[in-house]
């Protein structure tokens, strides 16, 4: 009998087994598709391995302002979709000998739960005195009206299979699948448009940020329409509820993703309409059963997952309480410039009547931007005198910047104690502590316009 089952081994599955063996469990994870999940194989790697290839592509083309000549330059995207591709299956391997590497037993196979504690795949049956369900999500596509071919509508994981270009691209949805695809294909010379339900881009951002990318989309034409869906599709002719009409070559769905379903006898019996229902420390209804990662519905993002499955394994051998705060969680839609935030909005904040102090530092101000060619975006921080209550950037190195922000949140400390450390210079980061100074008016490179 092992310790521990687990399904599913994404970004979730595949940290709580090694988390697990690392304290001394006994491991079986399971794995019907590819190790590493959706975020290695058709997800954050893949996408950011193409999106890495276009910024060279971009950076050659502007090379000419930098004193670089380069003639004749150009892409092949069936190698970029190559590259992509031997890239996940490159990390695939060393993180397939590297859950090996703590005598984790791996079964290459779809995992039904039986009962609570014996898990069946085609080859045999396997008992466990505890049970993790790590099986992830998967995109998902809805029906239009109308008449067309199915082929049209692609999903994030169909768009990772073409090897030719569309002229043209509709995409329906701005979150980060929808807005990291309209970078990559309106930078290899696609027309985009995209559409968004909501009343704005990037719904879950600040406002702030989604005006700032709808003008940097109008800079580099991308169509986009807010508050708009499809009202029908026939043959390639779609109308938006707006009244217009276009006539893509493709629709790209981005609008967000469903949880996999768990099989098995026991898995009718396991709580939960679209995602598991989750009690505290992840359990579900069913005591030695838990659920984390995105089909608990939590926080769909990988370094999310992970966070959960290292809470997780501390609490099944510890019994610590785990306290996730969803508002410590960075979140980065990549491409250029890079946008990353954490924790409240201002409208929330606005919403709650929850008084804060406020800063809006233009990326522009920063000595390294310049000499980059990289002054587009900003810092904008949401404080107290004790507290930093969120976090909104859009700037080359976002990723990184908002990580300085998560430590700050994570370990209570407040703005003042930021504003005391001595930044590096010329650095992107050094706007961290610009922001901060500037929640008093003593940012040293804003303009005075008193």
């Amino acid at each position: 009998m092992y310790d521990l089952g687990i399904i599913g081994a994404g970004p979730a599955g595949y940290a709580a087994a090694i988390r697990a063996s690392q304290k001394g469990l006994s491991v079986v994870l399971f794995e019907k598709n590819f190790i590493g999940g959706t975020c290695l194989n058709r997800g954050c790697i893949p996408t950011k391995t193409i999106l890495h290839c276009c910024k060279l592509y971009i950076e050659l083309k502007n090379s000419e302002k930098f004193g670089i000549e380069a003639e004749n330059i150009n892409f092949n995207f069936e190698k970029i979709q190559e590259r992509q591709k031997n890239i996940s299956e490159k990390i695939r391997k060393s993180l397939t000998n590297l859950i090996k590497s703590y005598n984790i037993t791996i079964i290459e196979e779809e995992a039904e739960i039986e009962t609570e504690t014996l898990i069946k795949t085609k080859s045999g049956c396997y008992e466990v005195k505890n049970i993790i369900i790590a099986t992830g999500s998967k995109p998902n596509k809805i029906k239009f009206n109308g008449n067309y071919n199915d082929s049209f509508i692609l999903t994030s994981d169909d768009i990772l299979n073409i090897n030719t270009l569309p002229a043209s691209i509709l995409i329906v949805g701005s979150g980060a699948i929808g807005i990291e695809w309209a970078r990559i294909l309106s930078s290899l010379g696609v027309k985009v448009c995209i559409i968004e339900m909501m009343d704005k881009l990037i719904p879950t951002a600040d406002y702030e940020v989604s005006e700032r990318i709808g003008r940097i989309f109008k800079k580099n034409k991308i169509e986009f329409y807010t508050s708009t869906t499809i009202e029908s599709i026939e043959d390639k002719k779609v109308t938006l509820s707006n009244g217009k009409i276009i006539e893509p070559d493709n629709i790209l769905q981005a609008i967000g993703r469903l949880p996999e379903k768990i099989a098995g006898n026991l898995s009718k019996k396991i709580e939960g309409s679209k995602y598991i229902n989750i009690q505290n420390n992840y359990q579900t209804n069913i005591s030695n059963i838990y659920a984390i990662g995105d089909i608990n519905g939590k926080s769909m993002l990988a370094h999310s997952a992970m966070k959960q499955a290292e809470d997780l394994i501390d609490y099944i051998i510890t019994k610590k309480i785990i306290e996730f705060d969803k508002d410590k969680v960075p979140a980065v839609i990549y491409g250029t410039p890079e946008i990353a935030y954490i924790g409240k909005t201002e409208q929330e904040l606005i919403e709650k009547g929850i008084k804060y102090k406020k800063s809006f530092f233009p990326i522009a101000a920063l000595g390294k931007a310049y000499a980059e060619d990289k002054i587009e975006g900003f810092i904008k921080i949401l404080a107290t005198e004790n507290e930093i209550l969120g976090a909104h950037i859009i700037s080359e190195e976002a990723s990184a910047m908002i990580e300085q922000i998560a430590i700050a949140m994570g370990n209570n400390i407040k703005p003042k104690n930021i504003s005391d450390i001595i930044f590096a210079h010329p650095t992107y980061s050094e706007g961290i502590h610009e922001s901060i100074l500037a929640l008093d008016n003593l940012a040293i490179h804003i303009q005075n316009n008193k």
